[in-house]
């Protein structure tokens, strides 16, 4: 047997929410299927013609403010017939009073709709949040939506080293037992930082080169994951934190944060701030304020990345309060062209705005907020961090709210002790 399922929201006006196929299954799994989900609300069974102008039914009227149906409706639409006058017509009232209405459980999500029942609407539209429910006309919408598009990743990958070409290669294995949940010991870091500092680096840096290159967009070669190299890069990124310079060190560390979400994903899992971070901090100088202040400009780039050189910029304010002043100026800078920018999503995206907006008011930086509050007015910034600007207008005058993690406490032997009783 073959089968579809369709989520469909055709109440209000999102249209196809969700859908799955499987096709040529045993008639138990399908049995099974409807008997579990019997048991968790009452099915109803209706004609194909009924089931097919409800789905098609929904998906129109959704595209009459401009929202598409979810992705995976391109391949399951193909488990029904085409939508053609063979299929006889049942004519279904969608939304309520003639009109699109939204309703969503958070913020997030609702800022994907919200703009276009603007455009459609005006200020002539309800909806409801959560428990709230809110009148287009006075609720000012943009002060209760987040921005709910993510910069998408456009940046295309160098290639630098198709073979590895190091002068201590011992170091290989060593760097790599992170991976493997024995850590590096007190004895094999000493041994590594041994090594001459200039020597150490140049290896450490062309470790980085060929597995940023062989593993470029997180394409994993063939028999890479076997072990050989995993854990090699994270180790490599953490020892340059001691022995790097501010300029090619610093330099192949912005190229690795230039990286794609997979390749992020397969290096560093769920830990990539606690080894970028730390490193980051250590390398930055006042000198390169400018180079960091360029990347974090640079379009398509994945926004998580950006965020740990801000988070590392914080770090630099606060413990090194000489250069405090010289941060908040670079926050005002960012900010500055985030208002710019915002809308075009490509350069900075309303998750990053959200978390610079944390920062500043972890800074206490209360000049800042004249910059914020028209950062706030493009309605673009993801309020999941912050709040709305109220909360930020209260919060940040409150000495009592402090930086959440101080990721750059750790000498380096505490650094490999804290991901080794991660990874177990």
């Amino acid at each position: 047997m073959s089968f579809a399922f369709y989520l469909i929201d055709n109440t209000y006006c999102t249209g196809v929410r969700d859908s799955l196929y499987k096709t040529r299954v045993d008639p138990e799994e399908v049995y099974y299927i409807l008997e579990t989900l019997s048991e968790l609300d009452e099915l109803e069974e209706c004609s194909y013609e009924e089931a097919h102008n409800i789905i098609y039914g929904a998906v129109d009227f959704a595209e009459e403010i401009d929202i598409e149906p979810d992705d995976t409706f391109k391949l399951t639409k193909y488990m029904l017939e085409e939508d053609t006058e063979d299929i006889p017509l049942i004519e279904y009232e969608f939304g309520q009073d003639g009109k699109h209405f939204l309703m969503e459980t958070d913020q997030y999500n609702a800022s994907k709709y919200l703009p276009k029942l603007k455009k459609a609407y005006g200020n002539d539209f309800k909806y409801i949040l959560g428990e709230a429910t809110f009148i287009g006309d006075d609720s000012h919408y943009l002060k209760h939506a987040t921005y709910g598009m993510d910069t998408k990743y456009t940046y295309k990958p160098k290639r630098y080293s198709e073979t590895l070409n190091i002068r201590n290669e011992w170091l290989i294995e060593e760097l790599n037992k992170l991976e493997n949940s024995t850590s590096l010991s007190k004895p094999i870091i000493d041994r590594i930082l041994a090594l001459p500092k200039d020597e150490l680096r140049s290896d450490l840096e062309e470790i980085i080169r060929y597995v940023m290159t062989i593993t470029s967009n997180g394409i994993v070669p063939k028999g890479f994951d076997k072990g050989k190299y995993n854990g090699i890069l994270l180790s490599s990124i953490i020892f340059l934190g001691e022995v790097g310079n501010n300029e090619s060190s610093l330099d192949l560390i912005l190229e690795c944060l230039r990286q794609s979400e997979n390749f992020h994903d397969y290096h560093f899992g769920d830990i990539p701030a606690e080894v970028f971070i730390p490193t980051l901090y250590k390398l930055i100088t006042k000198d390169n304020f400018n180079k960091l202040l360029s990347f974090m400009k640079e379009p398509g780039l994945y926004t998580f990345c950006k965020i740990y050189v801000s988070d590392a910029m914080l770090e630099i304010a606060i413990k090194q309060p000489e250069l405090k002043q010289a941060c908040i100026e670079w926050y005002v800078n960012l900010i500055t062209f985030a208002t710019e920018k915002l809308p075009e999503v490509q350069y900075i995206d309303g998750l990053l705005a959200g978390f610079l907006t944390s920062y500043v008011v972890e800074l206490h930086a209360t000049e800042l907020l004249p910059k914020l509050k028209a950062m706030y007015d493009t309605g673009c910034v993801n309020q999941m961090q912050s709040g709305n600007f109220e909360s930020v207008e209260r919060d940040i005058s409150d000495l009592s709210i402090t930086p959440y993690v101080d990721y750059a406490k750790y000498n380096i032997h505490e650094q490999f002790a804290f991901l080794k009783s991660h990874f177990d």
